[in-house]
């Protein structure tokens, strides 16, 4: 079973680019146990350029919006398990060294929500203990049995420079303690887009 949904930009935003988020269900478990897909909206995304007090902090990185819910009785963890970002016109599904593709993450930092004032009201999420293998640094987040649209940004590790963006992220849902794979996807930019500065 898989679920399809197309993303498209906040509305407000000086640039429309259709953004793509494919989730899938893993077949060993019944659709009733696996917690909805996270929505990633890159059309809410911003672009951090070095200054000081923008954004969550970083140089010449993409900051994008994550809403996790889990409305099941067991806890769960979202998973990032790549990201790739460019100032390229295509999002890329690997890197090689020196081609400026920034791999992974930053961070992921909770937020109060995705409003412009909020782009920099950002703390650093404390990493699931015990971990699941497979994620990348700094790609974890625990979300509670009960949470509902919690709202958190993922930032990108720094590109050097800044113009456009293209990124791709692949993840997946975990049970607790067993790390079962509940649900795996991938979100990306359909095109090259140019967010605005983060505020800050």
């Amino acid at each position: 079973m898989s679920d399809f949904t197309r993303r498209t930009v906040v509305r407000g935003a000086a640039w429309t680019v259709p953004v793509v988020a494919v989730a899938t269900t893993v077949p060993a478990f019944a659709a009733s146990n696996v917690p909805p897909p996270p929505v990633i909206n890159f059309g809410g995304a911003c672009g951090n350029t070095g200054a000081q007090q923008k954004g969550c902090g970083g140089d010449k990185t993409l900051q994008v919006p994550l809403t996790l819910s889990n409305p099941g009785p067991t806890d769960i963890i979202f998973q990032i398990t790549a990201m790739f970002t460019c100032n390229c016109a295509t999002a890329p599904t690997s890197a090689t060294p020196g081609d400026g593709t920034a791999v992974g993450v930053r961070g992921i930092f909770a937020t109060p929500n995705h409003t412009v004032p909020s782009q920099n009201d950002c703390t650093l999420v404390t990493p699931p203990s015990p971990a699941c293998p497979g994620g990348i640094a700094g790609g974890n987040v625990l979300v509670p049995a009960g949470t509902s649209n919690a709202t958190y940004w993922i930032e990108s590790n720094s590109l050097g420079s800044s113009s456009t963006f293209s990124s791709r992220i692949t993840f997946r849902l975990l049970a607790v303690g067993s790390c079962a794979v509940l649900r795996t996807g991938e979100a990306f930019t359909a095109s090259a887009i140019s967010p605005a500065n983060c505020d800050g």
